[in-house]
């Protein structure tokens, strides 16, 4: 009997494991770590916190960046964001077909 909760309890936790990668990278869910007051919009306090916290970009890079997405209105919606993940992936992929051809 002890057997067979263990077995279940392992096939549920590599069930939910499963699960939980295939979405912890969505763009929604990032878009939402970004979101620090939980407001649907990310400011650009919010996105420069967000990008230099790991040290990878400095305020300057990060708000440069942040101005290309954002666009005039100074705030980043997830529509926007969505968009430019797909305009990057759709870039990426173009480039491979590129280095695949020669």
């Amino acid at each position: 009997m002890t057997t067979l909760k263990l077995i279940s309890g392992a096939a549920a936790f590599a069930a939910l494991s499963t699960f939980s990668l295939a979405h912890a990278g969505s763009p929604v869910d990032y878009f939402n770590k970004i979101d620090a007051d939980a407001s649907g919009v990310v400011s650009q306090a919010e996105f420069v916190a967000h990008k230099t916290a790991g040290g990878k970009y400095t305020a300057a890079q990060a708000s440069e960046k942040f101005a290309k997405l954002a666009g005039d209105d100074g705030q980043l919606t997830l529509a926007e964001y969505e968009g430019s993940m797909k305009k990057a992936r759709a870039h990426k992929d173009c480039d491979k077909k590129k280095d695949a051809a020669t």
